[in-house]
C-alpha cells in the first residue's frame, strides 16, 4: 500500500484489481485501503472539478481561452475512470497575452499568485518557470498553477525553449468539455510530447509510477488517431526528439504499450551518452531516481562550453526564478539563497546515490 501510494498509483491497481475481480487475491486490509483511497480520489477530484467550473466559466466570460493540462484533463478525458487519477493542482494554460486578465479573473474569485506576481513573473527568461501558483484559502480543494508556456522548469530548458512553438499548439489545439465546462485540450500528439518533456523533467525523472501511467493511457485514449509520424516531425520541430525517445521507451518497458519499434526509432538521437545510458539502466531496473534525467538535458547541450554554462545555470539561476521557486519577494534576495541552492542540490544528489545504492543491494 505505501508503495501505491508512493508512487500515486492506488486508484489504478484499484481499478484494475476490481476489473479483473482478483480482489480474493490480495489481503482483505490492503483491499480495503485501496477501496478507501479510491473513494477519497474520486471524493476530492469531483470537488476540484467543482471549482474549476467556475474558473472556466469566469473565463470564457472574461474571452480567456485555456488549454487544461495534464491532471483533470487525463482523469476525466484518459483514464477509464475519474478516480483513478489524483492530483494535488490543476494546470492550465493561457496566451501569455491574457495573464494578466486571468490574473484579474482569479482575483475576483479570491485567488492570488503565492510565488510571485504576474507583473514579475511575465518577464521571466525564457526556459524557466513561465507559470504561477494561485491559491484560494487553506480549505479550498482546488490550487491552480496557470501557464503561459508548456516548459515550466527551475532548470535551465534553454537549449531547447526557442524550439517549442507554443503558438502551433494553441492551432491545433482541440475544444472540448472539461469539469462541464467549455475548455481546450492539446491535440493526442501534442499532448504526448507534453507528457514526455513533463515527465522527464529534471524535477521528475519518472521517479513515480504515475507519470507512466499518464502517457500509456493517453496513447490507449487515442491510439486510434494518433499520427506517430506526426509526433515524430512535431518532436524533432520542438528539438524534443530526445525527449520522446527517452519517455516512450520507458513507457514502453514499464507496460505492455504496444508502440511499433519503428516508431520510437524515429526519434532516436544519432549518439546517446554516457549519462543518458546510465539514466536508462537506472530506469530499467527499477531505480527511478528524481533528478537522474540531468544526464538527458546535459546531452542536450551539445558543445562543451554549453554544458558547462548548462551547469553554471544550474546552480546559479536568474535572481527572479530563484526566488520564486523559493516563494521569496525581491526583498527577500541575497546571495546566501544561491549557497542555499547549492548546499540542496549537493544534499539531492548525496541522496539519490544513496537511494540507488540501497535498491541495489535490494535488487542484486
Amino acid at each position: 500500500m505505501a508503495t501505491a501510494r508512493r508512487e500515486g498509483v492506488s486508484g489504478v491497481l484499484f481499478h484494475n484489481i476490481t476489473k479483473h475481480r482478483i480482489a480474493d487475491l490480495i489481503p482483505p486490509e490492503c483491499y480495503r485501503d485501496l477501496s478507501n483511497d479510491y473513494r477519497a480520489s474520486l471524493k476530492r477530484n469531483m470537488r476540484v472539478m467543482g471549482r474549476l467550473r467556475e474558473v472556466l466559466a469566469t473565463f470564457q466570460a472574461g474571452g480567456i481561452p485555456c488549454i487544461v493540462l495534464k491532471g483533470i484533463a487525463l482523469a476525466e478525458l484518459v483514464y477509464p475512470s475519474l478516480a483513478m487519477r489524483g492530483m494535488t493542482d490543476v494546470d492550465i494554460l493561457v496566451k501569455k497575452r491574457d495573464l494578466f486578465k486571468a490574473d484579474a479573473c482569479l482575483a475576483s474569485l479570491g485567488y492570488a499568485p503565492r510565488d510571485s506576481t504576474a507583473e514579475a513573473a511575465i518577464h521571466n527568461p525564457a526556459g524557466y518557470l513561465a507559470s504561477l501558483e494561485y491559491r484560494k484559502d487553506a480549505g479550498s480543494p482546488l490550487h491552480l498553477h496557470v501557464h503561459w508556456h508548456t516548459v515550466n522548469t527551475s532548470v535551465p530548458a534553454t537549449m531547447f525553449i526557442e524550439g517549442v512553438d507554443i503558438h502551433r499548439l494553441w492551432e491545433n489545439a482541440a475544444a472540448t468539455d472539461i469539469a462541464g465546462s467549455r475548455a481546450w485540450m492539446l491535440r493526442p500528439e501534442h499532448l504526448i510530447i507534453y507528457l514526455c518533456e513533463h515527465a522527464l523533467r529534471v524535477g521528475h525523472s519518472f521517479d513515480r509510477l504515475i507519470l507512466v501511467c499518464d502517457i500509456f493511457f493517453a496513447v490507449k485514449a487515442f491510439e486510434n488517431v494518433i499520427d506517430w509520424d506526426f509526433t515524430a516531425e512535431e518532436s524533432r520541430r520542438f528539438g524534443l526528439s530526445r525527449l520522446i525517445f527517452h519517455g516512450l521507451s520507458i513507457v514502453k518497458h514499464y507496460t505492455s504499450l504496444e508502440i511499433a519499434d519503428g516508431c520510437i526509432a524515429k526519434s532516436r538521437p544519432s549518439r546517446i551518452s554516457m549519462g543518458e545510458k546510465l539514466f536508462l539502466r537506472l530506469q530499467h531496473s527499477n531505480r527511478r531516481i528524481r533528478g537522474s534525467s540531468y544526464f538527458i538535458y546535459l546531452a542536450m547541450n551539445r558543445r562543451l562550453s554549453d554544458k558547462i554554462r548548462f551547469i553554471a545555470r544550474t546552480f546559479f539561476p536568474p535572481a527572479s526564478i530563484l526566488l520564486q521557486r523559493i516563494h521569496r519577494s525581491d526583498a527577500e534576495f541575497s546571495n546566501v539563497l544561491y549557497l542555499l541552492r547549492i548546499g540542496g542540490i549537493c544534499s539531492h544528489v548525496w541522496g539519490s546515490l544513496a537511494h540507488g545504492r540501497g535498491k541495489m543491494s535490494a535488487n542484486p
